[in-house]
């Protein structure tokens, strides 16, 4: 694998975390047509002989999520199943809108910069197989738009996306591929009608195409993280035991899934299982598994005031 032209600073340390003496990693790139800092950070535990995927921790608007890697919540999540982390730091070239990222549009370059940053990170580590390690994708606001756009760009490389309170989608119609990726979509009842109207809205129309795709509607949230991440590690959890064969390695092993495979739940009666046949299916969610469906009915109907 030939080194990058386009790096300009890489530093390794090892530190200590509270669950394992991590290997640390960190790079960043040229700016490029559609972003002006493109800066990540990997966090491996170096007990891991082979990492299965890569768990990619996308922050806010312009925000730095390399720090994210750091959280003990999401190492126990990565050590429980051999992950890596990645925390992203992506931030626009100034311009008279900036809340409408121009970065996430990874098809202009910024995914190539992630993509350039992991073959790095496989060879200074050692893990090759983080060159071809499919992907799980957490986000918030921006972060979730960033994860779609990803799902969107590459499918084949995700095992599923969180699509988590974000406004603004360049890809709002993706390729068939991308709606066969399992995706979580959440929203904030209380959060910008602009926000929940985009979500919902995109949702529905793919969702209706046949999207194997999950909408969880959150009481009482604004635009905030309250209940979302530990539903998104259910619903990981839940697709890795369909999609990801624990001996199999690289994005190329990942097994696709179905409609039958799931089970539907009401987005407005909340009633799991076999749906009447005048209830279209973009009044449902698909759900991967009986326990997600389960936990996704306590999780739309849970008060929280």
């Amino acid at each position: 694998m030939k080194i990058l032209n386009s790096l300009l600073l890489i530093i390794y340390l090892s530190m200590f975390s509270a669950n394992a003496n991590a290997e640390i990693y960190e790079v960043t790139m040229k700016p490029g047509s559609v972003y002006n800092m493109a800066a990540f950070k990997l966090w491996i535990n170096p007990d891991v002989k082979k990492i299965r995927g890569i768990l990619m921790l996308n922050p806010g608007s312009n925000g730095d999520g390399r720090g994210n890697v750091d959280d003990e919540y999401w190492q126990t999540f990565a050590n429980k199943h051999d992950f890596a982390l990645m925390g992203t730091y992506l931030t626009d070239h100034m311009h008279p809108n900036m809340m409408i990222e121009d970065y996430i549009q990874v098809s202009k370059g910024s995914g190539k910069a992630m993509i350039d940053a992991i073959d790095h990170f496989a060879m200074q580590s050692g893990h090759e197989e983080l060159s071809y390690a499919p992907f799980l994708l957490w986000g918030h606001s921006a972060g979730g738009e960033l994860n779609y756009e990803i799902a969107a760009w590459m499918p084949e490389r995700v095992i599923a996306f969180v699509v988590n309170q974000g406004g603004y989608y360049y890809s709002s119609v993706p390729q068939e591929a991308t709606r066969q990726t399992p995706g979580l979509f959440l929203i904030g009842l209380t959060d910008l009608p602009s926000r929940n109207t985009m979500i919902k809205g995109m949702y529905l129309t793919n969702r209706r195409a046949g999207a194997l795709w999950t909408l969880a509607e959150e009481k009482d949230v604004a635009h905030e993280l309250v209940g979302g991440r530990d539903l998104a590690v259910i619903f990981y959890e839940e697709v890795m035991k369909k999609r990801l064969p624990e001996n199999a390695m690289g994005y190329k092993a990942l097994k696709p899934v179905g409609e039958d495979m799931g089970v539907l739940g009401n987005l407005y009666t909340h009633e799991i299982g076999e749906m009447d046949e005048e209830v279209r299916k973009e009044a449902t969610s698909w759900m991967v598994s009986e326990k997600l469906a389960k936990d996704w009915r306590t999780f739309v109907t849970k008060e929280r005031n």
